[in-house]
């Protein structure tokens, strides 16, 4: 079953079964855009298959000529997998951003004084109350918190930022430490559940099922 597929007037989202069906070593390329190294393939001389620089994104059927007017500005489409909070907060997402003083503007922009001890307990309370925008204003930083809790494990590990090239790229922060990296999909995973699914898990319990994931891999950074 085919549950992904959906058509705007402007486009079609592909699931990976209707992907399968396009020969896609036979169709000729036709732009790669400095954007978001995306790839079109033509299928007719009308219609592209357009697809992201990433494992896992979307592909869209869309017309040759729609196709020109997000080339030429950068009007892709925002697929659910693409509407992230590293998305919408893309601008903090570097060395000089992804900062504590930033983080704490934004917490205290959505009402919350930040205060160590007691900042699990704090921001539980704080999510409950917030709306869907805000709950994904919180989540970077949590994310934020929760990564310098995980970074004391191996204090010598620096933050580095990985881009995620979607239809509209963005930086994903992790953990570096010499030649080796530590992911937070599943922190992230546990974020979007939470915050944005509703799933019955506290905050703190997240960085503690987190820190069992980053302990279980701590041969990486010794």
């Amino acid at each position: 079953m085919c549950a992904q597929a959906i058509t705007s007037k402007d486009y079609k989202i592909l699931c990976k079964e209707e992907g399968l069906k396009y020969d896609l070593k036979n169709m000729k390329a036709y732009r790669y855009p400095d954007y978001n190294e995306s790839t079109s393939l033509f299928i007719d001389d009308k219609t592209l298959f357009v697809f992201p620089n990433i494992m896992g994104g979307s592909a869209i059927i869309v017309s040759k000529e729609n196709y020109d007017k997000m080339y030429a500005d950068n009007s892709y489409p925002l697929l659910p997998e693409n509407d992230t909070p590293y998305l919408l907060y893309k601008d903090l997402m570097n060395k000089e951003g992804f900062v504590k003083e930033n983080m704490i503007k934004i917490l205290k922009d959505l009402g919350l004084q930040y205060n160590e001890e007691t900042f699990y307990k704090d921001a539980e309370k704080l999510s409950k109350v917030l709306s869907e925008q805000n709950k994904k204003k919180l989540a970077i930083p949590m994310l934020y918190f929760i990564g310098e809790d995980l970074h004391k494990l191996c204090p010598e590990a620096e933050w580095s930022y990985n881009t995620r090239r979607y239809f509209h790229p963005f930086n994903e922060p992790i953990l570096y430490y010499e030649d080796r990296s530590y992911s937070f999909y599943d922190l992230n995973i546990l974020l979007e559940e939470k915050l944005l699914k509703g799933k019955k898990i506290t905050l703190k319990n997240i960085y503690k099922r987190v820190e069992g994931y980053y302990v279980r891999k701590k041969w990486l950074w010794e």
